[in-house]
């Protein structure tokens, strides 16, 4: 008997928080109506992917300013290695090359490029062509570091649009 008093004593401070605070658990699950908490309660930054289960929100259900509609990645040579859609290169070997992907897209949209820096680094720069006949045009410029004229680099390219 004494130790269970001695244990009280000791701890009533801790007793008394842990009570507090299941009692305001147990008044808020009671008293705050179904679906009473929606966007307009959130505050911005408050719903983390660390707190989402997996599989609890489809990538079509998250809004963002845009997606990756085509995308290739072409070895220095040419070669398309990979790519979205199948694409096709010509002028290659020039420097300032060309990538023509099957389908295209009406939207405003903007594209970027990387040299993949296997075995040459370099600046990269795309545009977005009018469309040819039905494909996404992109004209790739690359110049190799160091270079002062333009020759063929192994890039990596994508298509982003507006959703």
């Amino acid at each position: 008997m004494k130790t269970a008093i001695a244990h009280l004593r000791a701890n009533a401070i801790a007793y008394l928080a842990l009570f507090v605070a299941l009692g305001g658990t147990g008044y808020a699950a009671v008293s705050i109506p179904a679906g009473s908490v929606g966007t307009r309660q959130l505050r911005n930054g408050a719903v983390t992917a660390k707190k989402l289960a997996n599989g609890s929100v489809a990538p079509a259900k998250l809004s963002s300013a845009g997606s990756v509609v085509f995308w290739a990645k072409v070895a220095q040579g040419g070669q398309v290695i990979a790519s979205s859609e199948p694409a096709t290169t010509s002028q290659w070997a020039t420097g300032v090359g060309r990538i023509l992907f099957r389908g295209q897209d009406t939207r405003k949209c903007f594209a970027l490029g990387n040299s993949l820096g296997l075995g040459q680094f370099g600046s990269v720069a795309v545009l977005t062509s009018p469309s040819i006949a039905g494909k996404e045009d992109l004209a790739v410029s690359m110049l190799p570091a160091g270079a002062a004229k333009f020759a063929p680099l192994a890039v990596a390219v994508a298509v982003i649009c507006p959703n």
